[in-house]
């Protein structure tokens, strides 16, 4: 009996992973890494991340929204930035920020406040945000990076 115990224990670690659908991202908290953007696009390239905040050891969420030189003149703007936490039942939305400034002739950036990751010691964090763009072509898209970020904690 014990067996089949961990046997769908180990299936439900396995179902939980494919379900994220991405890589996750391990950060030690006593180590040094740098927040890495997410980015998708050509003519407007969209971008996410959780950032880091190494000597706090928090993370808040981050997209930025840039119209690329050479694929056509674009304003931009990057709302609704959600900073999520996987509760291994679906994406739990820690910090929102809505970020209202407006149209950007380049580029928008925006992000959430911090939290402590500790405090979700086994959950992987992810940032959603809604990028629009107007200009020969308009568009609005709400994107996910296709990973998770995690922490380690002490």
């Amino acid at each position: 009996m014990r067996f089949k115990h961990v046997g769908r224990v180990g299936t439900t670690g396995a179902l939980v992973a494919a379900s994220l659908g991405a890589s996750i991202v391990l950060t030690p908290s006593s180590a040094s890494a740098e927040s890495a953007w997410e980015c998708y696009g050509t003519a407007v390239k969209r971008c996410a991340a959780v950032w880091w905040d190494e000597k706090a050891d928090t993370y808040r969420a981050r997209a930025k929204i840039t119209d690329v030189a050479g694929g056509g003149s674009y304003q931009v703007k990057v709302t609704d930035v959600k900073l999520q936490r996987f509760s291994g039942n679906g994406w739990v939305t820690l910090r929102t920020a809505k970020d209202g400034d407006g149209w950007k002739d380049t580029e928008d950036l925006a992000g959430t406040t911090a939290v402590d990751p500790c405090r979700w010691p086994t959950s992987s964090f992810g940032v959603v945000a809604t990028f629009s763009w107007k200009g020969a072509s308009s568009g609005e898209k709400t994107w996910r990076p296709n990973n998770s970020w995690a922490l380690l904690c002490d």
